[in-house]
């Protein structure tokens, strides 16, 4: 279950330029009893769709930049990666924790119990974007936010980012109107790709600290 995230915590997260590495003590949340874990849903940012024609125009190639990636988006039906990527981490959390995602369907959370740990993910930049050194070659970069929240308190616990961008000859690349009408499931299959890898990051952050502190 994705909760509307109204928080003052992260509306003060979004003009951070940088992120700390995660530092959530997972042993503070087991001895709390933690057992329900949770996301949240934030309004779907803009993606850009960056052509070398288009970056030469400034604010007027910047706007044209959010209209293609709108009109992109909306033809293909794609999801923020945020959403995804938080649910990946809720579910790591949980069982990091021996606790329950909550969620729309059946579970061991009980009707009208409330979540103990929110999951906060914010997408920063996705792009459909050139190679610098092959222009007619694009892929999505993605970076993120992240924020563990406890719930009752709006305490932040911790934090962590991800920056993701495909190699250049990797199968996550393609053609811009390969990307923008999604042939051979090209725009959907990287947005899945980063993610997970997105996800990874974050998560492997969290499980360098956990290791370090045990």
């Amino acid at each position: 279950m994705r909760i509307a995230f109204l928080f003052a915590v992260a509306l003060g997260m979004s003009g951070c330029a940088s992120v700390k590495p995660v530092n959530l003590d997972l042993s503070d949340l087991t001895e709390s009893g933690a057992r329900v874990v949770a996301t949240t849903e934030r309004p779907m940012p803009a993606l850009s769709a960056i052509t070398p024609t288009k970056a030469q125009f400034g604010f007027l190639g910047g706007m044209a930049m959010t209209m293609a990636g709108k009109q992109i988006v909306e033809k293909n039906g794609v999801d923020d990666p945020a959403v995804h990527v938080s649910s990946e981490l809720a579910d790591q959390l949980a069982k990091a924790l021996g606790a329950e995602v909550m969620s729309e369907g059946p579970g061991t959370v009980e009707p009208g119990e409330q979540p103990d740990v929110l999951v906060d993910v914010q997408t920063r930049v996705w792009q459909l974007i050139y190679y610098k050194s092959a222009w007619g070659t694009y892929s999505i970069t993605y970076r993120a936010k992240a924020q563990f929240i406890d719930a009752e308190t709006e305490t932040v616990l911790g934090t962590g980012s991800c920056s993701v961008r495909p190699e250049k000859d990797s199968e996550w690349t393609a053609g811009y109107e390969d990307f923008a009408e999604n042939r051979d499931a090209i725009l959907t299959r990287t947005l899945a790709f980063v993610a997970r890898q997105c996800a990874e990051q974050i998560g492997g952050q969290l499980a360098a600290v956990a290791a370090t502190d045990g």
